[in-house]
């Protein structure tokens, strides 16, 4: 009689491998995901703005990857900023750039940038919307492949800022003045995330995205997840204490 033999046991992929890179941005989306479902004000928030999340993500926060729509992925891009630079700059144009922009992870690399400037400054201001389009129109080798060919339309750059900061509190808050600055931060944090096609070759969208939420976020990422992230990417999140992990949430901040 034949005995079958036992399959040998699949080794786990490595922390800093693509795959475990790959992992670790999963299990935290998937965490993100249930978090929004907890806590209605963000996911409210996040919502006006327009959810890449609505079909694939908020249905089964498990399985949160599946590749989104073009209409899932820049909701509010496309209903908001888009059809201004299309007025403003003429069809060609702006698709042509469009094309760019996609391959550079431009918009979510915007978002990014506009919440890391909005916490800097704490305050919706000339000074925060200038430092955005700086970090936009600057090549270093934090950017996103493909960026450089963007560079040569820095007047669509600027004005896609310009109506990014206009429209942001407008959706978020419904044309009510902004009193808690956070409450633009978060939903651009999240959409940031859940717009990114590959948060683990994005720089902007790990720094200034996926890193606060896992320090500010600590009673809704699971210990685990942080700890994934930590050992995927040690160089952006190094242990603490000599190696032992340790949750960095001091507040929340949504």
């Amino acid at each position: 009689m034949q005995t079958t033999q036992p399959r040998p046991r699949q080794r786990k992929p490595g922390p800093e491998t693509v795959e475990g890179q790959h992992a670790a941005i999963r299990s935290f989306i998937a965490d993100v995901i249930k978090w929004l479902r907890r806590d209605r004000s963000l996911h409210n928030n996040t919502r006006r703005l327009g959810e890449p999340f609505r079909i694939s993500r908020d249905t089964d926060p498990d399985q949160p990857r599946r590749k989104p729509t073009p209409e899932e992925q820049s909701e509010f891009i496309e209903k908001h900023v888009i059809p201004q630079l299309r007025d403003d700059f003429g069809e060609p144009r702006i698709n042509a750039f469009q094309k760019q922009a996609g391959k550079a992870h431009f918009w979510c690399e915007l978002l990014a940038q506009t919440a890391h400037a909005l916490c800097v400054s704490k305050r919706i201001c000339d000074e925060a919307k200038s430092a955005v389009v700086t970090a936009l129109t600057r090549d270093d080798d934090q950017r996103p492949d493909s960026w450089a060919a963007l560079l040569k339309e820095r007047v669509v750059i600027e004005r896609a800022v310009g109506l990014v900061f206009e429209q942001l509190p407008r959706l978020v808050t419904g044309g009510v003045t902004v009193g808690d600055v956070f409450r633009l931060i978060w939903p651009a944090r999240v959409l940031a995330v859940l717009m990114c096609r590959e948060p683990r070759r994005h720089w902007a969208v790990r720094q200034y995205c996926i890193q606060p939420i896992v320090e500010h976020g600590s009673a809704e990422i699971r210990q685990k997840v942080k700890d994934r992230l930590r050992e995927a990417f040690p160089a952006e999140w190094p242990a603490l204490d000599g190696g032992a992990s340790s949750d960095l949430g001091e507040r929340r901040a949504f």
